[in-house]
C-alpha cells in the first residue's frame, strides 16, 4: 500500500494556498504603494483640521483648569514639535514603512520558520523537495519586501511538509494492519479491523486538517492590508501621542489603526508557524502508541518526519503487543486529541505571550469545507439519479 499510494500523497498535498497567498501578498504590496502619496495627502489635510481642533479644545480646557500649563508645553507645544517629525517621516514615502517591514515583520516571520524547523529537524532544501511550489516574479518597489512573502511561504510549505508525514503514517499503521504480524494476539480479527481504521482515522483527520491549514493565509492577507492602508493615517495620529488634552477618540483611533493592527500583523504570522508546533505535540503523544517500550517519542518522530518510518519500520514487537483494549483506547485518544487541537494552539501560543489570530482564517475553511460538502452531496444526487434513469422523477410524475 505504502508503495502505490505514498506518491499520491507527495503529488496531492501540496500548498494549495501558497498560489493564491502569493498573488494577494503581491496585489496588496502593490496596491498599498501605488495609493500610499495620495493617502498621505489626505493624511496631511486630515492633520491639519485635527490639529485646528485640538487647539481651540487644549485652549478651552486650560482656561476651565486655570491656566495650569500657561505656555500649552504639555499640550499644543508637544503635538507642534511631534507633527514636525511625524509629517517629516510621512513626506518620505514608502521607504519609511518598507524600511518598518523589514526590521519587524521579516526577522518575526524569519524566526517563526527559524524555530519551527528546528522543531521538526528539516531546513529549506528538503522541505523544497516535498513542496514543489516556487514564488511568482515580484517587483521590489512594494510596500512589502519579496522577502517577507518568501518567508511566508516557506513557514507554509514547512507545515504541509508534515501533514505529508502524518497522513503517510496513517497509511503506514494501515498497511501494517494487513500484515500477520498484526494478527497475534487476543481478538485477532477484531484487532485487525480496529488497527486498519486507526490508520484510516490517522489519514482521513490529518487529510482534513491539512485542507482547513490552506486557508490559514486569510489572517495574514487581511492584516498585511490593514497594517498597509491605514499605515498613513497611524503614523499621523502619532503626533498627539502622550499629549495633554487629546480627545479620547482621537487616542482610542491611533490605537485602533496603529498598535493594534501591528500586532494583528505580527500575530497572524506566528499563529501560522503554531500549527506545526501544535500539530507536533499531537503526534507526540500518538507516537507513544507506536513507538517500541525502551524508544522514546522523539526516534519516532525522526522516523516519521524522515519518511524512514514509511518503509514498514513500524515496531512490530510493539503492535503484536497492542491488546483489542489498548486499540480502543488510542481511537479515543485520537479523538479527543482532535478535538483539543485549538486549545493547544492557544496554550503554545500564550507561552510566547502572543494570542490566537485565526478567526478569518478558520471562517473562510469552514466556508471551503461547507462547499465541498455540499458540490459532494450534488454530485451524489447526480450520480444517483443518472444511474436510476430518473425512474423516481417519473413515478412522481
Amino acid at each position: 500500500m505504502n508503495d502505490w499510494l505514498n506518491p499520491f500523497i507527495d503529488n496531492a498535498v501540496q500548498c494549495w494556498g501558497c498560489p493564491v497567498f502569493d498573488r494577494l501578498f503581491q496585489i496588496v504590496s502593490d496596491a498599498a504603494a501605488n495609493v500610499y502619496d495620495t493617502f498621505a495627502t489626505m493624511c496631511l489635510v486630515l492633520f491639519c483640521a485635527l490639529f485646528a481642533f485640538f487647539v481651540i479644545n487644549a485652549v478651552y480646557q486650560n482656561m476651565r483648569g486655570g491656566y495650569s500649563d500657561l505656555w500649552y508645553k504639555k499640550s499644543v507645544q508637544k503635538v507642534f514639535i511631534n507633527s514636525v517629525v511625524v509629517l517629516s517621516f510621512l513626506g518620505m514615502g514608502v521607504l519609511l514603512p518598507r524600511f518598518i517591514t523589514t526590521v519587524t515583520f521579516e526577522p518575526v516571520a524569519k524566526i517563526a520558520l527559524v524555530y519551527t524547523q528546528s522543531m521538526i529537524k528539516i531546513d529549506n532544501e528538503t522541505v523544497a523537495e516535498k513542496v514543489t511550489y516556487q514564488p511568482m516574479e515580484m517587483r521590489n518597489d512594494g510596500f512589502y519586501r519579496p522577502q517577507l512573502r518568501n518567508t511566508i511561504i516557506m513557514l507554509m510549505k514547512t507545515t504541509i511538509t508534515q501533514f505529508q508525514s502524518y497522513i503517510k503514517l496513517g497509511i503506514a499503521v494501515m498497511d501494517r494492519a494487513f500484515s500477520w504480524d498484526a494478527l497475534l494476539g487476543i481478538g485477532a480479527l477484531l484487532k485487525h479491523i480496529i488497527f486498519f481504521c486507526i490508520g484510516l482515522y490517522l489519514t482521513y483527520y490529518f487529510f482534513l486538517l491539512f485542507f482547513r491549514f490552506c486557508c490559514y493565509f486569510a489572517d495574514i492577507i487581511i492584516a498585511m492590508a490593514f497594517f498597509a492602508f491605514f499605515f498613513p493615517l497611524s503614523l499621523m495620529l502619532m503626533a498627539f501621542k502622550d499629549a495633554s488634552n487629546v480627545p479620547s477618540w482621537i487616542g482610542g483611533l491611533g490605537k485602533t489603526v496603529g498598535t493594534n493592527q501591528f500586532k494583528n500583523l505580527i500575530n497572524a504570522i506566528i499563529a501560522l508557524s503554531s500549527a506545526v508546533l501544535t500539530y507536533t505535540v499531537i503526534m507526540t503523544i500518538i507516537a507513544k502508541f507506536f513507538s517500541a517500550p525502551d524508544a522514546s517519542s522523539a526516534d519516532l518522530m525522526t522516523a516519521i518526519t524522515t519518511g524512514a518510518v514509511f518503509d514498514g519500520d513500524l515496531n512490530t514487537e510493539n503492535l503484536q503487543a497492542m491488546t483489542l483494549i489498548s486499540c480502543i483506547v488510542l481511537v479515543y485518544v485520537l479523538n479527543f486529541v482532535y478535538k483539543q487541537i485549538p486549545e493547544v494552539t492557544k496554550m503554545v501560543l500564550s507561552a510566547f505571550g502572543v494570542g490566537t489570530s485565526n478567526s478569518e482564517s478558520e471562517k473562510l475553511a469552514n466556508d471551503m469545507m461547507t462547499l465541498t460538502k455540499n458540490i459532494w452531496e450534488t454530485a451524489k444526487k447526480v450520480g444517483t439519479t443518472v444511474i436510476s434513469g430518473g425512474e423516481k422523477g417519473d413515478d412522481k410524475k
